[in-house]
C-alpha cells in the first residue's frame, strides 16, 4: 500500500498500534524473523506519480524535540479517482526528501477512505526491517480545528506523535520509542502537500485551493522556512502549486482545483 513520505510498502511491513499505545523494540522480538519486507524502492511514475507537491522546511542546527502546528479540514474533493492527498506536519532524518525516516500526523483522503482521516505515522521507506508503524486513523470533516504534535520526551527515549481533531475531541496518537523510530536525530521540520495519482488531474484536489499551517513552533521556535513547489511548472503534476509564508508566519499550502487546459 501507499504511505505518506515513503513509497509502496507491503501490508504485511506495517505495524499498527492501539491509540496511545508505546511500541518499544521489544515489542516486535517476534517480528525478528520477519525481515527483508518488499518495498519498491523507486518513486511511482506517471500516471501513478508520489511527490511533495509543495511543501516548507526548516533545518536546525540541532536535534529537533518539539514541534507543534494547527490547520483546518478542508473541502472534499470535487472528484474522487484513485487519488490519495496528503497533507502533514513532520520531521525528516538527513534530507527534507521523500523515502527518509520521518515522523508525522497525516491529513489524508484517499488512503483507506473516500473521507478525510487523521492518522498518525512512522515511516522509513528505506529500511527493510517494519518500516511502518501508525495508530489508528480517524473521520474527520471539512471545517475541523486540527493540532497536532510531535514530542520528544525529556529522557530521550520516546516519541509521540499526536493528530487531535479539537472539534470533536478524537485523536490519532502514535507513542514510539526512539530506538524505533530509526534510533536518529531529526533535523529537518516539514509542512508539507504530498500528492498520489492526482498528477495534472487537478480536480482532484480539495474543492477550495489552499490550506494553511498556523502557530507552528519548532523547538519552541518560529522557523526561517524554505519554501518550495516541485510541481510548479512540473507539466506531470502542476497544479499551480505554491507555498508561501503570511506576516503572522503562518505557512499557506495552495494549488488550483479545476481541469487542466488542454493546448493543441
Amino acid at each position: 500500500m501507499r504511505v505518506p513520505g515513503g513509497l509502496l510498502v507491503d501490508d504485511s511491513c506495517i505495524t499498527e498500534v492501539t491509540n496511545g499505545a508505546t511500541l518499544i523494540v521489544d515489542d516486535v522480538g517476534e517480528n525478528r524473523t520477519r525481515v527483508n519486507c518488499p518495498l519498491q524502492k523507486q518513486p511511482l511514475s506517471a500516471p501513478q506519480i508520489q511527490i511533495y507537491a509543495a511543501d516548507a522546511h526548516w533545518q536546525s542546527q540541532e536535534p529537533i524535540t518539539s514541534v507543534t502546528a494547527n490547520w483546518e479540514v478542508p473541502q472534499l474533493p470535487k472528484s474522487i479517482g484513485r487519488q490519495v492527498v496528503y497533507f502533514w506536519p513532520g520531521l525528516k532524518s538527513k534530507q527534507p526528501e521523500m523515502g527518509y525516516p520521518v515522523l508525522q500526523p497525516v491529513l489524508q483522503f484517499g488512503e483507506s477512505s473516500t473521507r478525510w482521516e487523521l492518522q498518525s505515522w512512522f515511516v522509513d521507506a528505506r529500511s527493510f526491517f517494519y518500516p511502518v508503524v501508525r495508530a489508528p486513523a480517524i473521520l474527520v470533516n471539512p471545517g475541523d480545528k486540527i493540532t497536532s504534535s510531535m514530542q520528544l520526551s525529556a529522557d530521550g527515549k520516546t516519541w509521540t506523535i499526536a493528530g487531535i481533531d479539537m472539534t470533536t475531541g478524537q485523536d490519532s496518537t502514535l507513542r514510539i520509542s526512539h530506538r524505533r523510530a530509526g534510533g536518529c536525530d531529526y533535523n529537518y521540520a516539514m509542512l508539507v502537500n504530498e500528492n498520489i495519482n492526482v498528477d495534472s488531474h487537478c480536480e482532484l484536489m480539495p474543492a477550495n485551493s489552499s490550506i494553511t499551517f498556523s502557530n507552528v513552533s519548532v523547538n519552541s521556535k518560529k522557523p526561517e522556512w524554505t519554501l518550495r513547489a516541485n510541481c510548479a511548472n512540473d507539466t506531470r503534476c502542476d497544479c499551480g502549486n505554491k507555498a508561501s509564508v503570511d506576516t503572522k508566519g503562518d505557512v499557506i499550502l495552495s494549488w488550483k482545483n479545476t481541469v487542466a487546459e488542454i493546448h493543441i
